[in-house]
């Protein structure tokens, strides 16, 4: 069983670096005039050619089944159930253009969460995240470039003071960074080793490049969640907070410098701003556009099509098809991972998945290892912002190896 944990952390490892990779290629192919559309080259592929050598290993790895294990059988059989009755079968199998969140890609979140629940070693779980971190790093290099430089040899996002990385969109390279420097920021507090203090100052900046609203507010929400832990520096707590503070007033600052106006088509996409127009428009009772960025207005007028395809949902990544349009604008994705989940794959698919999420909630409150500590609130932290954000190829792998690693075996519950 030794080799087998090995061979599953190595193939983890070499999937953690593939994913950007393939997404680096594709932004230099697209750049040199070698393919029209950057998802052309799609990363996806890497998750699909993936999936059967996870399930083997699942298979060879298995030893008893616990309720982990069987909540896990629960959704993919309800994801099945959900391709069969889609919508579009098609869709539902290979995900909607350019997301490609089918069967075979949520099969795939699955077997990697099965996977790295596995791995009994606990300095392969270090490991693991030790090249997260590398990979963090170099996707903020490539972020920094992406807002401060005119490199043509760099892929820049629409809105050029707004940073995406390799994540194809702010808000997903939000969400990456959340992971990332809720981690190092609580190893911070509690282990006291300037390099996390470091790593934390290079993530935070990478979450405030990407000028998205909704992984602010879950970084700041599960950075909260800290307090609940004993053993936290209050010196180290006070001297990341004022860090925090004065590095998104510094790149706010710099970013008015470089761009002499950040409003665009009377809409200013900038966390600072962005949470003042929703307050105004709270107060203004205006909802038509500025309310949420207008997720507010999407999710009312998902409430119809929700209550028609509670059951088994319309089928997985089919939310364009029962609602192709609002005023021109075409929606795939319900801007809210929980809501998303409802309408594509039913309720008794969120229940099941909130209820693997309860069950490390509750258990991380019991952790008393940094290790484990750090990578709870990353989860906490990911999972608020996901009430504003969408589930992407490119972050969401990571986060179910966030929660792979959460379960250790020696804790699972066995019948």
């Amino acid at each position: 069983m030794k080799l087998l944990d090995k061979m599953i952390y190595r193939f983890v490892m070499l999937f953690m670096i593939c994913i950007p990779l393939f997404k680096f290629v594709s932004y230099i192919l697209f750049l040199n005039g070698v393919i029209s559309n950057s998802y052309d080259f799609n990363h996806v592929y890497v998750l699909w050619l993936s999936l059967p050598i996870f399930i083997i290993l699942y298979v060879l790895n298995y030893k008893k089944i616990t309720y982990v294990d069987i909540i896990t059988y629960i959704l993919i059989i309800l994801a099945l159930i959900s391709t069969v009755f889609a919508q579009d079968i098609n869709i539902s199998i290979f995900g909607e253009t350019n997301r490609n969140e089918g069967l075979l890609t949520i099969l795939n979140y699955y077997f990697v969460f099965l996977n790295v629940k596995n791995i009994s070693n606990k300095k392969y779980k270090e490991k693991i995240i030790n090249l997260f971190f590398i990979l963090g790093i170099i996707q903020v290099v490539y972020a920094f470039l992406q807002v401060y430089t005119d490199f043509n040899f760099i892929k820049h996002f629409s809105k050029s003071y707004m940073a995406m990385g390799l994540c194809g969109n702010p808000n997903f390279f939000g969400s990456y960074m959340v992971l990332l420097v809720l981690i190092s920021s609580t190893l911070y507090i509690l282990n006291k080793k300037n390099i996390y203090l470091i790593l934390s100052i290079i993530y935070a900046l990478g979450l405030y490049l990407a000028s998205s609203t909704a992984p602010f507010i879950g970084f700041v929400s599960g950075f909260l969640f800290v307090l609940f832990f004993k053993g936290i520096s209050k010196i180290n707590l006070l001297k990341i907070v004022i860090i925090f503070v004065i590095l998104f007033f510094i790149n706010d600052y710099l970013l008015n410098l470089r761009y002499e106006t950040i409003k665009e088509n009377n809409r200013r996409y900038n966390i600072k701003y962005e949470i003042t127009d929703t307050v105004n428009s709270i107060a203004s009772k205006n909802e038509e556009y500025n309310y949420g960025s207008s997720r507010i207005r999407l999710w009312k007028n998902l409430i119809p099509i929700a209550k028609k395809y509670y059951l088994f949902g319309c089928g997985l990544d089919n939310l364009r098809v029962v609602y192709p349009q609002d005023k021109g604008l075409i929606y795939d994705k319900a801007h809210n991972i929980y809501y998303q989940m409802l309408i594509t794959n039913g309720v008794f698919a969120l229940i099941t998945y909130c209820l693997l999420c309860l069950i490390i909630f509750i258990k991380g409150f019991k952790f008393k290892d940094n290790f484990y500590i750090a990578i709870f609130i990353a989860f906490i932290g990911y999972s608020i912002q996901a009430f504003g954000n969408i589930s992407v190829i490119d972050v969401a792998p990571y986060f179910f190896i966030i929660l792979g690693l959460l379960y250790s075996k020696d804790n699972e519950i066995v019948i």
